[in-house]
């Protein structure tokens, strides 16, 4: 080779190498300014919405103190009124029914109307109703009846109604302000059983129903009151000139997509086999020789592993692939049915296996709200969550029913908890297997009342 192909041999590779680094350093800086403007979009965020995440938090609250604190007056009115078990919990195939033809009806008034004013309506017709739980008579059909009117309140307080508000004012740090909100549930899961083994010792299960309604109602009701308001309510309060335009798919094309059955579908199983078991965990594990106080304070491990569960997720999803960490957290039922099954009477066990399925529930709801708002966007999601809401409830009637009745009919929650297992890796797959999100314009002007 001639001294001068090398010089030129030479020059060529210092020119690559040179626009290798300025190539390397370009895109290093991109991803630096991408993230430097996602952290500083979510702080904004936080620091206009923050008191919407504390008001939504209490909001999430609400649809669930029924779900932690029925499984501890099971008991006392087994021992009343000698109803079965299938017949007490029965009666959460109620508002089911109720969620699965109104929740798309009420999705669509949020859509509509904003969350604030379903939201306060909601909450102060629940408390009173679940106080009124208190007043039962002797005949089943007592029990049924007032959990009617405990299930026409619950339609109002589903958790389309918070997270819509929730979503509405976060995009950038949407995963987080969730999952925040959402360690409301964990909140009340870990207080709501302890308060309601409390109020049962001390004052009788007529009391501790009336105790637990008003008690939460002097709590909660304030906070939405000041708090809660979603993008709409903003818009009214500042007297935007024009409504607030939301981004995302007509409910027509949100029944169409593939996306929509299948979070339809990981919902009802999902929710089935988790509220499943925490409404008969405190049964569960006195049912194999537990003290029922020791249960109860096992039972209320759920809180805080929820609470772990949810902020751990939140931040997953704002960072990563939203499926893949969904399809790791709806897995986990099934680990702890597992442990449930390997050493029943086991106090360290029975804990693990509380802690894990707190894990689940803190990430199941979690993982299924995110994922709506990126598949479906906001345009339309109080009216397409509805949907899914509405088997939410299925599964939340569906879930303690069928422990119940395979309860009743074998005498043991072990056939119950062999059906989690295959449920639950299912839901795994199911959420595993989804595409990427689609990206959602503003393709549309809003009438007036923002749709």
């Amino acid at each position: 080779m001639s001294g001068s192909d090398a010089r030129l041999k030479s020059l060529l590779v210092r020119r690559l190498t040179q626009n290798v680094q300025r190539a390397t350093q370009s895109g290093a800086q991109r991803r630096g300014g991408t993230r430097m403007t996602q952290t500083t979009g979510a702080r904004s965020e936080w620091k206009a919405g923050w008191t919407v995440v504390l008001a939504s938090g209490f909001g999430f609250v609400v649809s669930g103190i029924h779900l932690y604190s029925i499984g501890l007056f099971l008991e006392p009115l087994e021992r009343e009124f000698g109803w079965a078990r299938s017949a007490m919990t029965g009666a959460m195939m109620i508002p089911s029914v109720f969620a699965f033809f109104l929740s798309p009806v009420f999705g669509h008034f949020v859509d509509r109307w904003g969350a604030r004013r379903i939201g306060l309506v909601g909450a102060a017709s629940y408390f009173a109703a679940f106080a009124l739980l208190g007043l039962t008579g002797a005949q089943i059909w007592n029990w049924w009846l007032l959990w009617v009117l405990l299930a026409l309140s619950l339609v109002l307080v589903k958790p389309t109604v918070w997270s819509s508000a929730l979503s509405s004012r976060f995009a950038t740090g949407r995963g987080f302000a969730l999952a925040v909100a959402l360690c409301g549930t964990g909140v009340g899961s870990l207080v709501t059983p302890l308060a309601a083994n409390f109020l049962i010792d001390r004052f009788g299960w007529r009391l501790a129903f009336a105790g637990l309604g008003m008690g939460w109602a002097v709590i909660i009701l304030p906070i939405l009151v000041l708090f809660f308001f979603d993008a709409r309510d903003i818009g009214r309060r500042t007297a935007s000139p024009s409504p607030v335009a939301l981004a995302g798919l007509t409910v027509h094309q949100g029944l169409r997509s593939r996306s929509f059955y299948t979070l339809a579908l990981v919902a009802l199983i999902a929710t089935a086999i988790i509220v499943g078991t925490v409404v008969h965990l405190v049964p569960m594990l006195s049912g194999t020789g537990i003290a029922r106080a020791t249960a109860a304070g096992i039972a209320g491990t759920l809180g805080v592993t929820s609470i772990i569960g949810r902020l751990s997720v939140g931040l997953l999803l704002d960072r990563t692939k939203g499926p893949q960490v969904a399809a790791i957290s709806l897995g986990l039922p099934a680990v702890s049915a597992l442990l449930l099954l390997l050493a029943p009477g086991s106090v360290p066990v029975g804990i693990a296996a509380a802690a894990v399925l707190g894990l689940s529930i803190g990430a199941e709801l979690d993982s299924v709200i995110y994922l709506a708002t990126r598949y479906f966007g906001m345009r339309n999601y109080g009216a397409l969550f509805g949907f899914i809401a509405a088997l939410i409830s299925t599964g939340t009637g569906l879930g303690p029913l069928t422990a119940s009745a395979l309860f009743d009919h074998f005498g043991s929650y072990e056939p119950f908890l062999l059906t989690i297992i295959p449920a639950a890796l299912l839901c795994s797959l199911l959420t595993a297997t989804m595409g990427a999100y689609p990206e959602h314009r503003l393709d549309h002007q809003p009438n007036a009342d923002g749709q």
